[in-house]
């Protein structure tokens, strides 16, 4: 098994700078939306980033303490089955909302 817990400052570090720019670009994006302009489709790139990677700390840090505690390693399958549902369904919220989000920009974007 690979051992993540070395890594937990880095993973937190990583998890809330990426949280600091995914609010940023939120505001940033108001900004377009209250002068009346869509955002450059490029500049999506940047919360879709920023919340993989807020999404991927948490889930990193999720599995460090249920999975890979020295506590919890005596984890069962039920446990363990739970969390990676648990990842998994984080993921796939992340990717639905990605995509209602593209369309959304699509149809700001058509109505132009």
């Amino acid at each position: 098994m690979m051992q993540l817990t070395p890594y937990r400052k880095l993973i937190l570090t990583v998890e809330f700078i990426a949280l600091v720019v995914l609010i940023g670009s939120m505001v940033i994006f108001g900004q377009f939306t209250e002068n009346g302009e869509p955002p450059a489709p490029i500049l999506w790139l940047i919360p879709i980033t920023a919340s993989f990677l807020v999404i991927s700390g948490f889930s990193a840090n999720l599995y460090i303490r249920w999975i890979e505690s020295a506590d919890t390693r005596q984890a069962n399958t039920i446990q363990r089955l739970f969390i990676y549902l648990l990842i998994a369904s984080l993921y796939l919220i992340w990717f639905f909302a990605i995509g209602q989000a593209w369309l959304s920009h699509q149809l700001v974007s058509a109505a132009s």
